[in-house]
């Protein structure tokens, strides 16, 4: 699996590509449990989806496959596919958000969890209308669910608590769905709350971390092309 620019700049050189199709791991049993405990750092996600901690293991240890990084993949709008990426180089491992604009140009990365992090990569209307997008594998909550960890807004609406839940009631919680709910989109673990606005009619993040800072690291045309993949259309869904 390719995602143009990604893996440039290592040193010594990546010369055979260790991404990975993640779509069968995506279709195992413990998937969510899993993905949400360790992504989006919910300790609360196996007793939610009623399994030990300890059954998480095996698909755990394909997370953290040096050999093998698994990549989800969600299409977007404008030709974009957003790539969910296991980065397990050794000393420096992590998860990252990155968008490839399907033009053969480089990725644009949105989100890098890790001790020296990246993000958040969505406002929480981003979350929303991203998941509701045509997509002929995932379903809406698997989008939605996939796309929270890296989303941080602090004018996000209360009905962001019971949309979580649904999705993940949807995808199995069967107990303390609403806690799981809400550790998912308060966890601190990376950065805080983050304030978004729209400047030149795009919205960008004001936190200092975020690659979508206005005048950071992203160029107005990049800035632009994100916030078109992720909401297009309509800048004004709230829920």
């Amino acid at each position: 699996m390719i995602i143009p620019g990604y893996l440039d700049g290592y040193e010594p050189p990546i010369l055979r590509s260790p991404l990975v199709d993640g779509s069968d791991v995506m279709s195992q049993a413990m998937f969510w449990p899993a993905f949400l405990a360790t992504v989006g750092g919910a300790a609360s996600a196996p007793d939610a989806f009623g399994v030990d901690p300890a059954d998480l293991e095996p698909i755990v240890d394909v997370f953290l496959d040096p050999d093998r990084w698994p990549v989800i993949s969600l299409p977007l709008a404008e030709g974009c596919r957003l790539h969910v990426v296991m980065r397990n180089y050794e000393d420096d491992g992590g998860v990252d958000y990155v968008l490839d604009p399907g033009t053969g140009d480089v990725s644009i990365p949105l989100a890098a969890m890790e001790g020296h992090f990246r993000g958040p990569a969505f406002a929480w209307q981003e979350v929303v209308a991203a998941a509701r997008q045509p997509d002929p594998d995932h379903r809406p909550a698997e989008r939605l669910l996939l796309l929270v960890p890296a989303c941080a807004d602090s004018s996000r609406p209360s009905t962001a608590v019971d949309l979580t839940a649904e999705a993940l009631a949807t995808l199995g919680a069967r107990s303390g769905v609403r806690q799981l709910s809400e550790e998912l989109l308060n966890n601190l673990r990376y950065w805080g709350p983050c304030r978004w606005t729209y400047v030149d009619g795009v919205l960008v993040g004001l936190g200092s971390a975020t690659y979508r800072r206005h005048g950071g690291d992203l160029s107005p045309e990049r800035l632009r092309l994100v916030a078109a993949a992720l909401q297009p259309g309509d800048a004004g869904i709230k829920r």
